[in-house]
């Protein structure tokens, strides 16, 4: 890279996607001495914290490198939580450069905060990006390497620009047709709205574990695909009703009816909103109480 790029300044990080283990962002003895900058400070999402994506500095002394590497992926431990760039930019540039991505809207202005961090998902966010948008994302880039599920190495190649020009947009524009792309990957799509709700609706998290949240979420999402939910907000409620009612609510009669009239294209919201009280009485859980989310977000 430096020999093909003289004149170029060549900075390396590690991005660390925080929402994995927070603890291998918060304790700073992990990287000794190394800056750490989370890609949500001073935007919408900085209220994750610790568990945001991080860009880790890595030394500047090649000598120094190759030990740094090591400690991460041995901190990481295997969780998909680990990619590197190299870039022509510093930090604060990298970060601001970033700032676009961070957040995609749907046609029906639906925000979903983008995993950037996640290797599980971040082949299939590189892949659905128009070509535009995936040369403007790698422009700064000399190249940007993550690891597969098969432990190969996978890696994508900018041009490495020095000064790269802003973005023509605030938030990511995804089209449903994009949006379609991702949520045929059911843990990419269950991890977005998971993390869309951490940011706006964390009480719903609140009654199962993490690996069971993903579970219910994921599970209900192929149920959603199988019966004609496939707008993006509609999708997010039916995945908080998931979470909040019982285990088999989808077996009741009253939701079995409203899942074969949107397999034949009736609006999800409008039979949601005339669901008997019944419904709602007998799939929700007696301890803890739920609320009837009768309105999509």
């Amino acid at each position: 890279m430096r020999s093909t790029h003289v004149d170029a300044p060549l900075h390396l990080f590690a991005l660390v996607d925080g929402a994995f283990d927070e603890q291998c962002i918060t304790a700073a003895c992990e990287w000794p001495r190394m800056p750490r900058h989370s890609l949500y400070a001073n935007t919408t999402l900085q209220e994750m914290g610790a568990a945001a994506p991080h860009l880790i500095t890595a030394p500047t002394a090649t000598i120094e490198q190759l030990g740094w590497l090591q400690k991460l992926f041995a901190t990481c431990a295997g969780k998909p939580m680990l990619s590197i760039i190299a870039s022509t930019l510093s930090a604060e540039a990298l970060q601001r450069h970033l700032r676009p991505f961070l957040i995609a809207r749907t046609p029906d202005s639906m925000e979903w905060p983008v995993r950037w961090g996640g290797t599980r998902v971040l082949p299939t966010l590189i892949a659905t990006l128009t070509e535009d948008q995936r040369s403007h994302l790698l422009c700064p880039m000399y190249r940007w390497w993550s690891v597969q599920r098969d432990g190969a190495l996978i890696s994508w190649q900018g041009p490495a620009v020095p000064e790269p020009a802003t973005a023509g947009f605030d938030q990511l524009p995804l089209s449903d047709a994009a949006f379609g792309s991702l949520v045929d990957v059911a843990e990419a799509e269950a991890d977005a709205i998971l993390a869309n709700l951490y940011h706006t609706q964390p009480d719903v998290l609140h009654q199962h574990s993490p690996a069971q949240c993903h579970a219910r979420v994921a599970r209900h999402l192929a149920l959603a695909s199988a019966n004609g939910i496939d707008a993006a907000g509609a999708r997010q409620h039916f995945s908080v009703l998931a979470l909040q009612l019982i285990d088999g609510f989808s077996q009741h009669p009253a939701m079995a009816t409203l899942l074969q009239r949107t397999r034949q294209g009736a609006d999800y919201q409008a039979q949601i909103a005339v669901l008997p009280s019944s419904f709602w009485e007998e799939a929700t859980p007696t301890v803890p109480p739920a609320q009837n989310p009768t309105e999509l977000p």
